[in-house]
């Protein structure tokens, strides 16, 4: 830690030195109490830190950020009033219960460091932090947890969030053949837009529970009763319309696996499908003799597993969506480009049920030629796909489900790109 401090002083020199009267620098890292200052956690919360700072719009002259096991850091010269930028961060350092973690120092142009205009809170008791800090009031096991716990709610709160968003964007795509989009309603009569958003929006405490317990690796469990009360609030936000409890599912399994995943590292998708794997046979077993949903005909009929099978295998053909978004990343319409590609690939049970194979064929043969023209063509191609996908009552809703996990898996990609490389 002293060698960090050195080292960080010296980078703070050197940067003034080469700067004028108009500049000032920016220190930035974190608050975190105890010997580990540098986990999944703590980096995720700096990169939306760094985020934040950067939608302020000062005039940058120079980024470094240093990354090391003794805390991620970064140094930031800017062509600004060193007070102005201390009020932007003093705000940004109360703008949400984890912000209290993030400590940014103003050092005007003679290297001074500005004070704060109000005293730092304690995260235990609310008082003044520094005077809590001098008499060492709550001991440094109680400042851990209670940064742990404000760690565990951001990371919470941000994945939830990120669900969320991938549940509209894959609504809002356009166009979707047979399905709801902007353009129409697709081949369904029971729903549209407005109820999608509804439905949404009501599993955003579902989508966060599941990430609080992979960060607890609390098990199948406690999760199978989360969402069994997220299709409760769905249902009472549609009024009885079924619209995500696949994605219930499914992004459930997703979401406790990159909550496992920041507490414990490993890979988030294997951590989900292990968890899948736990109850699918029995699952599966259940729907062949039972037979009382769609999902459970069309496995008895053609041996399509749908979501549960697709969550065991490893979500393949949701990783496929992540990829072919990825691949498509600079085109106008990523995301429709993106569902045809998954919709030649997917033995989709939506497809099945409503038109069986002839009708499943039928849809992967049209998108195979789309995605084979080019790419100026592809998107009026799928809008005629969607008309006579509406005549023939056919709709890709497994197609649909890819489509959004694979947007949760994209962010998810780029949110912990950096959260386990850390330098010596």
């Amino acid at each position: 830690m002293l060698d960090a401090r050195e080292h960080r002083a010296a980078a703070q020199s050197a940067m003034l030195a080469s700067a004028d009267k108009t500049c000032c620098l920016v220190s930035f890292s974190l608050n975190i109490a105890g010997d580990v200052k540098r986990t999944a956690k703590t980096r995720l919360l700096f990169d939306r830190g760094l985020s934040a700072f950067g939608q302020l719009g000062f005039s940058e002259r120079e980024r470094r950020v240093s990354d090391a096991r003794t805390g991620t850091e970064a140094l930031i010269l800017l062509q600004a009033d060193a007070r102005e930028v201390k009020a932007a961060l003093e705000r940004l350092e109360d703008a949400f219960p984890a912000a209290r973690l993030f400590d940014f120092d103003v050092l005007n142009a003679g290297g001074e460091k500005l004070s704060r205009s109000i005293p730092r809170r304690c995260l235990i008791c609310g008082g003044p932090a520094a005077d809590c800090a001098r008499s060492r009031a709550h001991g440094l096991d109680a400042v851990k947890a209670a940064t742990e716990a404000l760690l565990d709610d951001f990371c919470a709160d941000t994945l939830a969030y990120a669900a969320h968003f991938a549940l509209e964007r894959e609504l809002l795509t356009t166009p979707k053949p047979g399905l709801v989009d902007q353009n129409n309603n697709g081949a369904h009569t029971d729903m549209n837009v407005p109820l999608f958003l509804k439905s949404a929006a009501s599993l955003v405490p579902y989508f966060r529970t599941a990430v609080s317990l992979g960060l607890a690796d609390a098990g199948m469990l406690p999760l199978r009763k989360a969402g069994r009360e997220a299709e409760r609030a769905m249902f009472a936000a549609t009024n009885g319309v079924n619209t995500h409890k696949g994605m219930i599912y499914s992004m459930g399994l997703l979401l406790f696996g990159m909550g496992k995943a920041l507490s414990f590292g490993g890979d988030a998708v294997g951590y989900a499908s292990a968890l899948a794997g736990l109850d699918a046979n029995e699952r599966l077993s259940r729907a062949q003799t039972e037979r009382d949903t769609n999902g459970a005909k069309v496995l008895a009929q053609y041996g399509a597993r749908g979501a549960v099978g697709e969550a065991a295998d490893g979500f393949f053909h949701a990783q496929y969506c992540a990829d072919r978004l990825a691949a498509h990343k600079d085109a106008e319409n990523p995301g429709a480009l993106a569902l045809c590609d998954v919709m030649i690939v997917l033995s989709d049970t939506n497809l099945l049920h409503r038109g069986g194979e002839a009708g499943l064929s039928f849809v992967q043969s049209r998108a195979r030629k789309i995605a084979f023209l080019p790419e100026a063509e592809r998107i009026a191609a799928l809008c005629a796909l969607d008309r006579e996908m509406i005549g023939l009552n056919l709709s890709p809703g497994g197609a649909a489900d890819m489509l959004a996990l694979g947007l949760l898996l994209d962010a998810w990609r780029a949110l912990s790109k950096d959260l386990w490389e850390v330098s010596a």
